[in-house]
């Protein structure tokens, strides 16, 4: 079974392809050229893959399923929830505030974590994170008009 649970399934070969090339029969070197040329375009491969190899870690992508499930979360109640200490959930949440997974927001004398940027809740959500109830994107409510108000 894959990362959340009955949620999140491995599905190779039985969905239908993402991007489809529209000219299927391009030559193999200038593929092969073509490749080189967008590599060549894209700058920071080094810094996203030791940003993305935070991810290897279980212990790690499951203090970001916790924070992704409930914006605000406080360090100890993450450490409580995946049977960790707090000076290793603590390590943990500082390796992924300095990759910029996470933030922390000081609220009186503690501090709480939520997730960095909306590229980081949509990977969460494609690896199968869910939110606990109560938890919405604010756009879902957008248009609802406040309690009791109509």
């Amino acid at each position: 079974m894959g990362v959340g649970g009955a949620r999140y399934r491995v599905r190779m070969d039985r969905d239908p392809p993402v991007h489809v090339r529209s000219d299927d029969g391009a030559p193999t070197e200038e593929l092969v050229d073509e490749l080189r040329s967008l590599l060549a375009e894209t700058a920071g491969f080094e810094p996203l893959a030791q940003r993305m190899a935070l991810l290897s870690d279980p212990r790690r992508l499951q203090i970001l399923f916790c924070i992704h499930a409930h914006p605000g979360v406080r360090s100890s109640d993450v450490a409580r929830a995946i049977g960790a200490l707090d000076s290793t959930t603590s390590h943990a949440l500082a390796l992924l505030r300095d990759a910029g997974w996470v933030r922390a927001r000081r609220a009186g004398r503690e501090v709480r974590y939520e997730l960095a940027d909306g590229p980081v809740h949509e990977l969460l959500h494609d690896l199968g994170s869910a939110h606990l109830p109560g938890v919405h994107h604010p756009a879902e409510h957008a248009e609802e008009p406040p309690h009791g108000h109509r």
